[in-house]
């Protein structure tokens, strides 16, 4: 399964992160691309697993783009990278199908949280079998 991450900052900054859901999820490649015109283009030719959008894209706020995304492809699974805490996302996210909010910082048990979700989500719906990462 892939996952594209829109993001300005470091890839360095997520490697915590991504190595967590290398680890619990096997068989994910992580595609990182820091503009919008890049993730639309992928989301309309061939969509990847997840998207994440990160804050601080010269395009918009994370949930902006999910709005935009919806129009191109509803059926994208996003997860959005917010300093909002739980009920102001809840409020601003409402009615988006937001897979997941992540912290600014994601670290490694944020990613183990997020691939066990994303195994069960996709597991659930036969679309991949899921996972048992080895101890």
């Amino acid at each position: 399964m892939q996952i594209l991450m829109a993001t300005n900052r470091s890839e360095d900054i997520f490697t915590r992160f991504c190595e967590a859901l290398r680890q619990e999820m096997g068989n994910v490649e992580l595609l990182f691309t820091n503009n919008w015109t890049n993730v639309l283009a992928a989301v309309k030719v061939m969509p990847p697993g997840f998207v994440i959008l990160d804050q601080g894209l010269p395009e918009g706020e994370p949930l902006d783009l999910v709005r935009k995304l919806m129009s191109v492809n509803a059926a994208v699974n996003c997860i959005v990278i917010t300093d909002l805490d739980e009920e102001s996302f809840h409020e601003a996210g409402e009615g988006l199908g937001i897979f997941a909010p992540l912290p600014v910082e994601p670290s490694f048990e944020d990613g183990v949280a997020l691939a066990r979700s994303v195994n069960q989500f996709m597991g659930a719906r036969g679309w991949l079998p899921l996972h048992d990462p080895e101890p």
